[in-house]
């Protein structure tokens, strides 16, 4: 019986080399109009959760490839994400009698994509492709590549060809032609679309593609061009950093500090550490202030030296950052500048109910919920939280 080892432990070893297409160019290969610092380069061919490394992109934009040997057998899970080499060369849809396959017992992965990484989290991705632009488009005349692995060699070769028909318009065939030479280990894989069919019914026209060259190729290209798509806010990211680094508040510093009033409201109850619904953390105060029919719920939540916590920081800071107000059956929701602060405020005229939430001293997020106090009224009252006395040691 086999022993299984989790995808965290995947790699037998890594070759610390660069790629056989990187070994057979001058140049090494280079994202157009690169701006973003160091970032690691990775593949998902398990599944998003279990990424792997396969290079990185130095701070000019060069693109350094470090191929990992993999031990498929040993992957827990691996054969979810295997195929068939039949379904890299056009699978049931291909009715090729004379389709070759050296090696029908050959179980490749197909990575079509390839991710960048900042601080461990997926940032965007590459695109490789002879198309101007940050994209490809399979709809166009041009060229992009992918990535198989493949345990074992094997060749397969098919032309495939599909009847294409709109009466009045086009009648034509869509042909394929795969011809992949895989060795064990990364292949490079180039996908081409050649030729388009233009078609004019008389009162419409347009294009659709015609043919198609699937194939192996021991180098990338020299027509290709790389584009990165990056999709992080990289103030937030340091924001997240910093945010990890720092020391959180301890239970001591939360109960040497909890005031007795907010404005004319007395605190009635407190509670440190609760547990609360969508809360990554517990890492948190929760103080009730009353007087009359007048509540005040405050909950003081510290997102230092916590991942999801630190990006729940973030987020409220994307929500709160511009200016915009719905209106509901009831009231309001907005965000807002209220003094020089930025929050998110929902409000029930009806019921007489207040939520302001907002982020603090650069780590705290504060939620307010207040009965029979307007927005402004429940802000006055907040503003005598004295969060920066919580921070002092």
């Amino acid at each position: 019986m086999k022993t299984k080892t989790p995808v965290l432990f995947l790699f037998v070893f890594v070759l610390f080399q660069f790629s056989t297409a990187q070994q057979l160019q001058t140049d090494l290969p280079k994202i157009e109009n690169y701006k973003k610092g160091e970032l690691v380069i990775k593949a998902d061919p398990f599944g998003g959760k279990n990424p792997i490394t396969i290079g990185m992109v130095t701070p000019d934009g060069t693109i350094h490839f470090e191929w990992p040997e993999l031990d498929l057998d040993t992957i827990e899970g691996s054969d979810m994400y295997r195929t068939q080499v039949s379904r890299l060369v056009g699978g049931s849809f291909c009715k090729d009698p004379d389709a070759v396959i050296t090696n029908e017992n050959a179980q490749p992965l197909k990575v079509e994509y390839i991710y960048v990484y900042k601080y461990d989290q997926r940032v965007g991705f590459i695109i490789p492709t002879t198309q101007k632009g940050p994209e490809h488009r399979k709809d166009q005349l041009g060229s992009t590549m992918y990535l198989v692995y493949s345990d074992v060699e094997t060749n397969a070769k098919a032309n495939c060809s599909e009847k294409k028909q709109w009466e009045g318009a086009y009648s034509f065939d869509e042909k394929t032609s795969y011809n992949l030479q895989l060795k064990k280990g990364w292949n490079l894989v180039s996908d081409s679309l050649t030729e388009m069919e233009d078609w004019d019914n008389g009162t419409e026209k347009g294009s659709l593609p015609k043919t198609r060259i699937v194939e192996s190729v021991d180098k990338v290209p020299a027509n290709i061009n790389w584009y990165m798509k990056y999709n992080a806010n990289d103030e937030y990211l340091e924001i997240e950093q910093r945010l990890i680094k720092t020391k959180p508040i301890t239970s001591q510093q939360y109960e040497s500090w909890i005031p007795k009033k907010l404005g004319n409201l007395k605190r009635t109850n407190y509670e440190i550490g609760k547990t609360i619904e969508r809360m990554p953390t517990k890492n948190n105060v929760y103080l009730l202030f009353e007087k009359g029919d007048k509540k005040i719920e405050v909950t003081i939540v510290d997102c230092a030296d916590h991942k999801k916590a630190a990006s729940m920081y973030t987020l409220m800071e994307g929500m709160a950052s511009r200016e915009w107000k719905d209106k509901t059956k009831t009231g309001y929701k907005s965000a807002s500048k209220m003094d020089d602060k930025r929050v998110i405020t929902d409000y029930d005229q009806k019921e007489a109910k207040t939520l302001i939430t907002y982020n603090s001293n650069q780590r705290f997020t504060v939620k307010a919920e207040a009965t029979s106090l307007t927005p402004e009224e429940l802000w006055e009252q907040l503003k005598t939280l004295n969060l920066k006395a919580l921070l002092e040691d």
